[in-house]
């Protein structure tokens, strides 16, 4: 990859990931997450989206891990960050459009300039397409970045 590509990894596909890299178990998630660590990829995040991951892990596998991820986002990463008070700007705009618990990514996918949403959730892929970014499934995603 000659630039760095911008992505937006849903909670799901973060998750699974870097429980998968800590289990030393191989999957799309995992290697999605290991692209983040390499600087392959730049994640796109606002601190609200940073609080969804953290409570997730958190409520999910526990504090250590959810300490754990955080610091992966954080520090190793170099996130490309979103602003909150812009996505709350923009966020009516799609509403109803975009499935109310996805409205943030969605919207963060659009201000952060991303070129990837990576996620699980085919309605929410379906529904952001035709933007000005690619809505891919991490195995899809895999796929076109390895061409």
């Amino acid at each position: 990859m000659s630039t760095t590509p911008r992505c937006l990894i849903d909670t799901n596909v973060f998750l699974l990931g870097a429980l998968d890299l800590r289990d030393d178990k191989s999957s799309e998630e995992a290697e999605i997450v290991t692209l983040l660590i390499e600087h392959k990829i730049r994640p796109i995040l606002s601190l609200r989206l940073l609080s969804e991951y953290h409570e997730a892990a958190k409520r999910v596998v526990g504090k250590d891990f959810a300490g754990w991820l955080r610091y992966l986002i954080l520090d190793v990463s170099m996130p490309v960050f979103a602003p909150d008070e812009l996505c709350e700007e923009i966020e009516p705009k799609f509403s109803g459009l975009i499935p109310k618990e996805d409205l943030r990514h969605f919207v963060s996918c659009i201000i952060a300039e991303a070129d990837y949403l990576i996620s699980n959730n085919r309605e929410f892929l379906k529904k952001s397409k035709n933007n000005h970014f690619n809505c891919l499934t991490p195995k899809e995603f895999l796929r076109k970045v390895r061409l």
